[in-house]
């Protein structure tokens, strides 16, 4: 594959192609969106190497990184035709990012996986799978009862114990995990779903967003591991503000829903 700059500009003001798409599209897209991970793109890239066979195409989207994350991409996607590369020229958060990859999404079926490997990303065909077998999303799920323990950050843990908690009781549906990044959806989904936060609250947004428009879950027990490369970028006051903010959104759809639901029961 041809190593020169993409000639055609992306809808995003904020994101630069660098690596052009390739013609034929392929059956998954993974976005992998990275922000300072120069020290463990080593050991996520050999793992992605094995997964080639797959077929698949990942699209890392670097969000404003400040180390040599964005030039060690560019160097590794010149011997890897499996591999684009989007770039925001400053920090927007995994958000942006996210839609970003999205915007670059050709396959019918998109995943979106963490770039330090805390979730393995060798197990991405299990939740391909599952939409396949007819899901609409399919996520990895640390709180699920047939989980192992995690062994994640401690802080991380408990935040994501704590909120996805706090949605599945607002929701009323059987879905233990709502934080997790590691998921497939069919395009459908995404292409209907619009999502607002920035930051790591996107994930729950998207799908929460998800199940109030109809959309199935299924989730796998999968394990939360450590990180071993870098920095977490989780910041925990301002996540805590906007998934507070996020279940106070989601509990005036649900209000609204029901009250739509109540007006058209008496109309008829």
């Amino acid at each position: 594959m041809s190593a020169q700059p993409a000639l055609r500009l992306p809808s995003a003001r904020t994101a630069r192609l660098l690596i052009p798409e390739p013609e034929a599209a392929p059956a998954v897209s993974v976005i992998v969106p990275c922000y300072d991970e120069a020290e463990g793109l080593p050991s996520l890239l050999a793992r992605l190497e094995r997964m080639e066979p797959l077929g698949w195409e990942f699209i890392f989207v670097d969000d404003g990184s400040r180390d040599g994350t964005f030039t060690m991409l560019l160097a590794a996607a010149r011997t890897r035709p499996w591999m684009r590369v989007v770039r925001h020229g400053t920090n927007l958060g995994l958000g942006a990012a996210m839609r970003t990859g999205f915007d670059h999404a050709r396959a019918p079926i998109v995943c979106t996986i963490d770039s330090d490997c805390t979730y393995l990303p060798e197990r991405l065909p299990e939740l391909v799978r599952l939409v396949e077998g007819g899901a609409d999303i399919a996520t990895a799920s640390p709180w699920h009862p047939d989980s192992v323990p995690s062994q994640g950050g401690r802080l991380r843990v408990a935040l994501s114990r704590a909120v996805s908690g706090l949605y599945k009781l607002l929701i009323g549906q059987d879905v233990h995990t709502f934080t997790c990044l590691c998921r497939a959806y069919r395009r459908e989904v995404l292409e209907a779903t619009h999502f607002r936060a920035a930051g790591f609250a996107a994930v729950a947004e998207l799908m929460l967003r998800g199940m109030l428009n109809g959309y199935s879950v299924r989730e796998v027990p999968m394990e939360l591991g450590t990180r071993q490369f870098g920095e977490s970028k989780l910041k925990i006051g301002n996540a805590i503000v906007s998934h507070v903010g996020l279940l106070a959104l989601t509990a005036l759809l649900l209000l609204s829903a029901r009250w739509a639901r109540g007006q058209a029961g008496h109309r008829a």
